[in-house]
């Protein structure tokens, strides 16, 4: 999509602008523009179809020389990726409540009564939050359109994350309760802060490209000026620059027009770019309550596993009538002596699900870790104390 967007924008030939572009380092990836011109379906092999579709127009209108063919075809590449983003909307919701309800809803339910039974509590726990985090990972990754997920943060943030390890060895020392799950909050915050003000720089990227967009296609005369006056560039290779894959088109296609003329096509430009950002924005907006959703539940899930393990004095007294009903003190002794290891996995979880919902990749999940963490952590130490006020024990 954002090459349909700079070829679209362009007043050059598409294959004499892709060579331009990849002497100014970028699509690199892509074949050589004499390779596509000769046998463009060979030379696009391994690529995704809406790429190879908009090489193919480009390689057609190279050869004909008449740019309708490419504005047809890059109007119905650019008309499925929208549909694909509206679906998105409908998709991420469903995505987000599935997930959820296995990391939460369902796995209460599951572990509760595997602890009143006898054991295996805290195996299926972990279990069921590894399998809805890895599919909230693979199914954000396949909903989520990639054109549109933000650029994941540089390595070195993660870097902190490590320091879970000796405070969970600290903690564990100092006989605080819950030490992994509040060692994960304490090492995700200062990550998750960074992030925060990553997705927020790369969110302000997209709103400043559509600004500069349509500041140059309502300029009147050449838009050079215009962007100059307005603070948008110095001078065109500031556009050059590299951005997130939506940013470097909006970027690149305006270079384009101040270095080969066509200020028409600006009008196009800003029309495809400024649907598809304020798109991005009503999803990422929509998408905001997830987060409390994800709080919510995490409350009540910490909640009902307190509750559980509070009931053991109550059982402790029902003796032969206990085991004649088939309930057993040993599971749920085994769910208050893991509930460290499965509220740590549950936080794990709740964020990877978040993350890609909200972002669309699921290596965000640093920007939730600590909330959710400190959520679960306060909900069950809470309802353990309130519990045997409630229940008489």
């Amino acid at each position: 999509m954002p090459l349909a967007l700079i070829l679209l924008s362009s007043p050059q030939l598409p294959l004499t602008t892709l060579r331009e572009l990849r002497r100014s380092g970028f699509y690199t990836y892509l074949p050589d523009p004499e390779e596509l011109l000769f046998d463009e379906k060979k030379a696009a092999e391994g690529l995704s179809g809406r790429m190879r579709r908009v090489l193919e127009a480009a390689a057609a209108v190279q050869r004909s020389g008449r740019r309708e063919a490419l504005e047809e075809r890059m109007r119905d590449v650019l008309a499925e990726l929208r549909t694909a983003l509206e679906m998105a909307d409908y998709n991420i919701s469903n995505l987000y409540t599935v997930v959820s309800t296995l990391a939460s809803t369902m796995a209460s339910m599951i572990v509760v009564t595997l602890a009143l039974v006898g054991g295996g509590a805290v195996a299926a726990a972990l279990a069921l939050s590894g399998v809805a985090a890895l599919v909230s990972a693979l199914i954000g990754v396949a909903v989520y359109p990639l054109e549109f997920s933000l650029p994941a943060p540089p390595w070195r943030s993660y870097l902190p994350l490590l320091l879970a390890a000796p405070l969970y060895l600290l903690l564990t020392h100092l006989e605080l309760p819950l030490p992994l799950t509040l060692s994960l909050a304490a090492a995700g915050t200062l990550p998750a802060l960074l992030h925060l003000l990553h997705t927020r720089e790369e969110v302000g990227k997209l709103v400043r490209a559509r600004e500069m967009v349509r500041a140059a296609a309502r300029a009147a005369g050449n838009p050079y000026h215009t962007l100059v006056r307005e603070g948008f560039i110095n001078n065109p290779e500031n556009l050059l620059k590299p951005a997130s894959s939506l940013a470097a088109a909006a970027n690149l296609s305006v270079h384009q027009v101040l270095l080969h003329g066509g200020y028409e096509l600006l009008e196009k430009l800003e029309d495809y770019y400024s649907r598809i950002v304020e798109f991005v924005l009503r999803l990422r907006s929509k998408t905001r309550v997830f987060l409390l959703y994800a709080v919510i539940e995490a409350v009540i899930v910490s909640a009902v596993y307190a509750f559980t393990a509070a009931i053991q004095p109550l059982l402790a007294e029902g003796g032969a009538a206990l085991a004649q009903a088939g309930l057993s003190l040993a599971g749920i002794k085994e769910l208050e002596e893991g509930v460290d290891y499965i509220l740590a996995a549950t936080a794990l979880a709740l964020s990877t699900a978040a993350s890609s919902c909200r972002e669309g990749k699921p290596l965000f999940f640093t920007t939730y870790l600590p909330l959710l963490a400190t959520a679960l952590a306060a909900s069950y130490l809470a309802a353990l104390q309130l519990a045997p006020s409630l229940i008489g024990g």
